[in-house]
């Protein structure tokens, strides 16, 4: 016999247990199939379900075994612009395909990583994108979760070497694209601006810097010059401003700049505006992340841009296929090549002229 408390608005289960004259733990039990539910108490919670238009949440259809659509992202903070673009094109990808993202931000830290991703186990999420990570320590607990199908779980820039599914961007092929540009401009004495073996993707970036500076003929560490702060390793656009400074003491003679992104970039050209020095007349500019702020400078900056929306739907895709099929046999890994986009910072070295001492 159904409650006179009809009347009250049915959003909970305990709501539904109320309308239905049921205690909570009957309904509970219904909804989760246990065995033992009388067949009428069940059809009972069902027609009142539809004649309500209610529906458990997404946590509840969880606990009972259901799909819950949740997926959760670990993030961890680099403190640049793009991040938030990726965060957000992320989540649009995860939502245009039905589900909803639950992020966590960490720091390097991993035991935070380790209670982010226990929190998202009990939320009964059915896959977890780690931007950055897993770090070290808890690689083989996220691996051991894979294998045994408990969540599907994709690495997007992993920190290091992983057997975990992952997308990544091809850096390395972000130098060689950019290296080659200025060499085919003719320019021959390069600054590079904050990239180092130290920093996060660093040593991908010098490596290739290294090898296609050598097959071009151009002497590394001199020819192609690498100006770090030693100090700090902020990449905002006071580290440019810094790395400005010290290109003009270290590098002077350089006719193009290479920086590891474009806050660097900018801060750097300030520098050399203050010192009556020219982009691109005097020195060639090359940033990268293609912010949108890029092409409202004067001049334009040229940068590498890491193609945000068509490598978030690779990246998305990837995970989906495992959660609709189960892990595969076979990991896969996917490199995404970034695109250089031209700008008025960049001009061939006939124009650029070495900075007048």
């Amino acid at each position: 016999m159904t409650s006179q408390k009809s009347s009250k608005k049915v959003d909970t289960t305990l709501a539904l247990a109320e309308y239905l004259g049921l205690s909570r733990w009957t309904v509970s039990r219904a909804l989760n199939g246990h065995v033992g539910v009388k067949a009428e108490t069940v059809e009972r919670v069902d027609t009142a379900m539809k004649t309500l238009g209610f529906s458990p949440n997404a946590l509840a259809r969880g606990l009972r075994g259901g799909k819950t659509g949740a997926v959760g992202i670990c993030f961890h903070t680099f403190g640049t612009p793009v991040f938030s673009k990726k965060l957000i094109a992320l989540q649009d990808s995860l939502r245009r395909r039905g589900y909803s993202a639950i992020i966590e931000l960490i720091e390097d830290d991993a035991a935070a990583e380790n209670r982010v991703i226990r929190h998202f186990l009990s939320l009964k999420v059915e896959g977890i994108i780690f931007v950055g990570g897993p770090q070290a320590v808890n690689l083989e607990f996220v691996r051991e979760l894979r294998n045994n199908n408990s969540v599907s779980v994709l690495v997007i820039d992993p920190f290091s070497e992983s057997d975990l599914p992952r997308i990544s961007l091809d850096r390395g092929y972000a130098m060689r694209v950019s290296l080659e540009k200025l060499y085919e401009l003719g320019h021959r004495k390069i600054a590079v601006l904050g990239i180092r073996q130290d920093v996060i993707y660093g040593a991908e970036r010098v490596a290739s810097l290294d090898k296609v500076s050598k097959e071009l003929g151009l002497e590394w560490g001199k020819s192609v010059k690498l100006i770090i702060d030693e100090e700090s390793r902020r990449m905002d656009f006071d580290a440019g401003r810094k790395l400005g400074g010290k290109l003009l003491e270290e590098a002077r003679d350089c006719s193009a700049i290479m920086a590891i992104n474009d806050q660097v970039a900018i801060g750097a050209m300030r520098v050399l505006t203050e010192n009556d020095l020219s982009v691109p007349d005097d020195v060639s500019l090359i940033g990268f992340d293609n912010l949108d702020c890029s092409s409202h400078l004067h001049p334009t900056l040229a940068s590498v841009d890491q193609r945000i929306e068509y490598f978030t739907e690779e990246a998305v895709g990837m995970l989906v296929k495992q959660i609709v099929e189960g892990p595969q046999d076979e990991v896969e890994a996917k490199l995404v090549e970034p695109e250089l986009v031209l700008g008025e910072s960049m001009a061939p070295a006939g124009k650029s002229r070495e900075f007048a001492r």
